[in-house]
């Protein structure tokens, strides 16, 4: 949910359906600034699923695997999804919530900010005219450069997973990303807050 000043209209009247529908896919940054950000550890927000583009692998020649946020207990959304009232949900971690989730439901098309049209809360709750798009496209960018650290990561522990020429655990993988060298980009959305 981007409820930042300006683009709040969208989350108004939330009941935290994009928490709810999406698979909450992070990269290792936003690992690193969920850990930090709660005192937690990854194992208890992070769940590996396996994909068939490019992934972890826990062993060589391995299926790829991806991280995504957990969801409840009872399955109703993401695990830092909070419900506030009938109707009404929140996000438990705003100020360390993903770049995927600060940056909804905007896209980059042909180098203009716009909505993505395939959002589960409809292009209509969403007023382009009254958001900060230069906001918009920082986080954007910042989006874009934390992908492709993820993907320079995903290499790199590949790489170590094939060299042992053994399977490691998922806490290995954690360990790993929690201890990986990350370039100092700043954070677009804790800005914002």
């Amino acid at each position: 949910m981007n409820g930042t000043a300006v683009n709040a209209a969208g989350c108004a009247d939330c009941g935290g359906k994009c928490c709810r529908e999406y698979q909450v896919g992070v990269t290792v940054r936003d690992v690193r600034v969920l850990a930090e950000g709660t005192a937690m550890r990854p194992s208890d927000f992070i769940r590996l699923l396996n994909t068939k583009k490019e992934g972890f692998r826990l062993r060589p020649d391995g299926p790829a695997k991806k991280l995504y946020l957990q969801r409840s207990a009872e399955d109703t959304g993401c695990v830092f999804l909070m419900e506030i009232a009938s109707g009404r949900a929140r996000c438990g971690v705003y100020a360390h919530r993903p770049l995927v989730c600060s940056t909804f439901p905007m896209s980059i098309q042909r180098g203009v900010v716009t909505l993505r049209e395939d959002t589960v809360c409809g292009p209509d709750s969403w007023n382009l005219a009254a958001m900060d798009l230069p906001a918009c496209r920082r986080e954007l960018t910042h989006d874009d450069a934390a992908r492709a650290e993820h993907r320079e990561i995903i290499r790199a522990w590949n790489k170590r997973v094939d060299a042992s020429g053994r399977e490691a655990s998922p806490q290995e993988l954690y360990d790993y990303l929690m201890s990986y060298p990350l370039e100092a980009t700043p954070q677009a959305h804790t800005e914002s807050t």
